[in-house]
């Protein structure tokens, strides 16, 4: 029994001495100028050493290693929760110690999360040797580096003992530092999570400026043009920032990946200044408003034009606040007309709220007023992609506004007044369902305006059928006979067939008008018309009244001879006609010109017609009730 209680007695003794070590191997470093991190087989296989870092100020840029490292210098302990120094000028070195106390060599990798950083260098060192040394920035080209990622990562190879680590790090944009010390497998498989999760956003964004170009190209409303335009402005703002376009899109191009943050940054501003303005109908609503966008618009222009030009310290400065202003700009015309009454706006509205809460931290914690983390990181991603798919619902919303006020106006101007009421009052009521169900009332007020569409097609037939018929005879009329003359010709040429016709009228009409009265002309150009309906029944053959008593019949694939034969039968079956009018029967005879042609530059519609009538003429003059045939000009085929 004494045995067994000494036997616990010993190991409570060993247990608290094994976590009075390991807190001391975690414990803050006693000295902060230079912290020490002790490496066990129990330290965590990613660490972040924003907590275990001392830094050095360089004002002048000038500092060698020697000189960082020597008595001379005032380090001091990190004393913020993350190394953001915002904006500057200055260089800034950065050291700590690791203590590899676990007997064998180990490999991290050093992570700086940072792809927009100039000038990275890093001195490994141990008992006073440089073991390893990295120069890395956005300033040489990505495939000097050491590990190919969007990050710059620096391998460490770390035998037993106390190593040194210098950073310095210097940049015309921001400096920040927030480096993560890893195991390699354990950082490859968050690389590929990452690269997972920074995927995914893509596609999105991809996919949405897909499929807003599609409905931009359905309905060529400018707003998708802007949207569009903001969308990729954006996706490569945020590709160029993060790393991914240096390191697939331009890895050789130093000069411009350090001037395509600020020119993405002033193209979104240009485009979410245009998409605000028109949207929301500023120019209509005032005119304040609208020119003040107009000035931020042209701001922007001149921000673009500036980052080719322009030191990139001052540009992208600018181009930060300016997106700040575009964003409050355009927030607070969106509840302006929203408290007016814009019901569209409302999408618009907090969309673009989610972008300026995420933009501002982004922005602020730039200027090193906010700590690195996952959420300042990724404020402005996480505040964007809201801001597409709400910006994508705002415009779906204003189209169904805009189609239901179009549907609303063809019910008004086509039904009676109480049934215009009814409707109006039907689609008040499915509005309010629709704000609902949005995706429901789409597919409701497309399907009405399809019926709408359906019966307006039907209008136009209806409409173009009567354009096309002679009210009197109910055959084609001059105008239709033109159009398919046309039509004919124009086939005819392209196949090399002849085409043929027949120009005809009725002798002595005028006789018959002043003898019988006009309402007899009238029964005998109906009998005639019905007369020549149930003889011209080739498909294809046209027969319209040319205008008066004169009638045509244009006959496909047809030579002179045929044309003749035709001709000739027409016109003595006319002469057998006997049309009834008031009891008596009235006889008729009519005189024919044909014409025939294969069409060339030689015979063209009008000049075919020229023919037939000149020949129609000529049976006039010879004696009418007979057919008189176009002299055939040289490309025209000759009977057989």
């Amino acid at each position: 029994m004494t045995l067994s209680v000494l036997s616990r007695w010993v190991g409570v003794v060993l247990l608290t001495c094994s976590a009075a070590m390991a807190a001391w191997a975690q414990a803050p470093d006693p000295h902060p100028d230079f912290p020490i991190l002790t490496l066990t087989d129990t330290t965590p296989s990613r660490i972040e050493l924003s907590s275990h870092l001392a830094y050095l100020e360089d004002a002048e840029r000038k500092l060698s290693l020697e000189q960082a490292s020597g008595p001379l210098q005032t380090w001091v302990g990190m004393d913020r929760t993350s190394p953001n120094f915002g904006f500057t000028n200055k260089a800034y070195w950065f050291r700590f110690a690791l203590d590899n106390r676990t007997g064998k060599t180990q490999q991290r990798l050093l992570e700086l999360p940072r792809a927009f950083i100039d000038d990275v260098r890093l001195f490994h060192l141990q008992e006073g040797k440089v073991l390893a040394k990295y120069a890395l920035g956005d300033e040489q080209p990505f495939a000097q580096r050491v590990v190919q990622h969007q990050n710059l990562v620096m391998p460490l190879t770390l035998p037993p003992g106390v190593h040194q680590l210098y950073l310095r790090m210097a940049s015309s944009g921001t400096v920040e530092a927030p480096l993560r010390l890893w195991e390699p497998a354990t950082f490859y498989t968050a690389a590929a999570r990452e690269h997972l999760l920074d995927g995914a956003v893509l596609g999105m964004l991809v996919v949405m400026i897909v499929y807003n170009l599609f409905i931009y190209l359905s309905t060529r409303d400018i707003n998708y043009l802007y949207y569009i335009a903001f969308v990729i402005s954006y996706l490569m703002f945020w590709s160029t920032l993060w790393g991914y376009s240096f390191a697939y899109l331009w890895p050789n191009e130093i000069r411009w990946n350090s001037i395509a943050v600020p020119v993405f940054i002033a193209s979104a501003c240009v485009s979410a200044s245009l998409f605000a303005d028109s949207f929301l109908k500023l120019r209509r609503f005032s005119r304040a408003a609208h020119y003040g966008v107009l000035a931020l618009t042209s701001i922007s222009i001149l921000l673009f034009v500036g980052a080719f030009v322009l030191p990139y310290p001052l540009i992208i400065r600018a181009t930060s606040a300016m997106i700040l202003v575009v964003s409050v700009v355009a927030l607070g015309c969106g509840y302006w007309r929203w408290w007016t009454g814009a019901r569209f706006a409302r999408f618009y509205c907090l969309s673009w709220t989610s972008v300026f809460v995420g933009v501002s931290v982004l922005t602020i914690g730039k200027f090193g007023l906010l700590p690195s983390n996952f959420w300042t990181d990724n404020a402005s991603q996480i505040g964007v992609l809201l801001l597409v798919l709400l910006l994508s619902f705002t415009l779906a919303d204003r189209i169904n506004t805009d189609r239901s006020l179009r549907i609303n106006a063809q019910a008004v101007a086509l039904a009676h007044a109480q049934k215009a009421r009814a409707s109006q009052k039907a689609l008040i009521e499915s509005t309010a369902q629709a704000n609902r169900e949005l995706e429901s009332r789409v597919q409701e007020r497309t399907n009405e305006l399809h019926d709408a569409l359906e019966k307006l097609q039907t209008v136009n037939a209806q409409l173009q059928r009567l354009s096309n018929t002679d009210a009197l005879t109910q055959v084609g009329n001059r105008a239709y006979f033109d159009h398919a003359l046309q039509t004919e010709h124009k086939r005819a040429s392209r196949q090399k067939q002849p085409l043929a016709l027949l120009m005809f009228d009725i002798d002595h009409f005028k006789s018959i008008n002043d003898s019988w009265g006009h309402p007899a002309g009238d029964a005998c150009l109906r009998y005639l018309a019905d007369f020549l309906r149930s003889k011209v029944l080739r498909a294809g053959d046209v027969l319209a009244r040319y205008g008066g008593e004169e009638f045509v019949v244009l006959l496909i694939n047809s030579t002179l001879g045929d044309a003749l034969d035709v001709a000739e039968d027409l016109r003595a079956e006319i002469a057998t006609l006997e049309i009834p009018i008031e009891g008596k029967h009235l006889r008729i005879t009519a005189s024919f010109g044909v014409a025939s042609a294969i069409p060339a530059s030689l015979t063209t519609a009008a000049t075919l017609v020229a023919d037939a009538d000149k020949a129609l003429y000529e049976a006039k003059h010879h004696g009418r009730n007979c057919v008189r045939a176009a002299a055939p000009r040289l490309n025209a085929p000759q009977s057989t």
